[in-house]
């Protein structure tokens, strides 16, 4: 019996040396495993991105960032502000970006001279301007014709405020200069016209419009309705990132399609993105200005350029001899975009 008891205890020892082992050799498995994915998360893709301005507008871009659509890409983003839309394309251009965002119109224009590259992202859809005036007689209006009597302000040409202002004009059977006139101003000062008595009216855009309302303004024209689509503004992409990076750019346009979607489900979320990048502006300013930016279409709810938008775009372009003539070659790409939808 003793001799049993022995044997026993002996085959607990040894059970209990093979528990350890196996324990210690979990350890040490978990532990690689574990440093395997810490160098996994690590080894993100770093993408610099080149905006014209930080603005309400690019709020697609900011949603992508700091809801984590980018990293939940793999994507290390580092957003740069240029300072105007020719900056931010010229960074694209000269390789210190890898995107650019901006007007998509730089993609055409430079195209003609020789350069290649894509729009892969519409993120502003409309004419982001509105009409807005402190003249409290003015009367909210629909048809172009209602600027007649009118000095309408806007930003200087061949700004696109400038030349839609101009096209309405002459839609609506106006003569510029007697039934209308048009004050080209510096942006930032377009509100200043009005007060001042130089105009009756000034085009400008969020979250200057909110703020004005607070002030006494009141808006009078609403040019997204008037105007329709317009490929305001863009993400581009070369096209030898394109070639050489196609799984980078899909990740992008990922995070982008993620963005887009949450913007216009989660308003006091997107306002909470929004008031990290603009801490100077009131709450009810930024939650006034986001909601007329999304249900006026201007911030869309997907990626996809529109083929409308596009032309629209190109041909006011063409009508101020920015462009020669309508491009030949396809300078959106929707592939990303599609896949993104998928």
């Amino acid at each position: 019996m003793y001799y049993l008891c022995l044997v026993f205890l002996k085959s607990l020892w040894l059970m209990r040396s093979a528990v350890i082992k196996i324990i210690a050799a979990l350890i040490l498995v978990s532990g690689f495993t574990h440093c395997r994915c810490a160098d996994k998360k690590e080894k993100k893709t770093t993408v610099t991105i080149s905006q014209a301005f930080q603005h309400l507008l690019y709020i697609g871009l900011y949603v992508s960032q700091e809801k984590g659509f980018f990293a939940e890409e793999g994507l290390d983003v580092k957003i740069e502000t240029a300072g105007g839309d020719a900056q931010a394309f010229s960074a694209l251009t000269s390789g210190n970006a890898d995107f650019a965002q901006g007007d998509p119109a730089f993609v055409a224009i430079a195209n003609e001279q020789g350069w290649g590259g894509k729009v892969v992202v519409m993120a502003v859809n409309r004419v982001a301007v509105w009409g807005l005036t402190f003249d409290q007689t003015i009367q909210p209006f629909t048809d172009p014709v209602g600027f007649k009597g009118h000095t309408v302000a806007t930003y200087p040409n061949p700004n696109t405020s400038y030349v839609v202002q101009k096209q309405l004009a002459l839609k609506a059977g106006l003569e510029l200069g007697k039934d209308t006139k048009i004050l080209e101003v510096e942006m930032g000062t377009e509100l200043a016209s009005l007060h001042s008595g130089q105009a009756t009216i000034a085009q400008t855009i969020e979250p200057n419009v909110s703020a004005a309302e607070l002030e006494g303004g009141k808006v009078v024209f609403s040019y997204p309705e008037a105007w329709g689509d317009f490929a305001f503004t863009g993400l581009m992409v070369s096209d030898r990132t394109i070639k050489e990076k196609p799984e980078m750019v899909q990740k992008v346009v990922n995070a982008y399609e993620k963005a887009l979607r949450y913007i216009h489900t989660d308003l006091e979320g997107t306002l909470l993105v929004a008031k990290k990048y603009l801490p100077d502006l009131k709450e009810e300013v930024i939650r006034t200005a986001l909601k007329r930016l999304i249900s006026s279409g201007c911030i869309p709810e997907h990626t996809p350029i529109n083929e409308n938008s596009w032309r629209s775009l190109l041909q006011t372009r063409i009508d101020v001899g920015d462009l020669k003539q309508m491009p030949t070659a396809n300078l959106i790409d929707n592939s990303f975009a599609e896949k993104a939808n998928e």
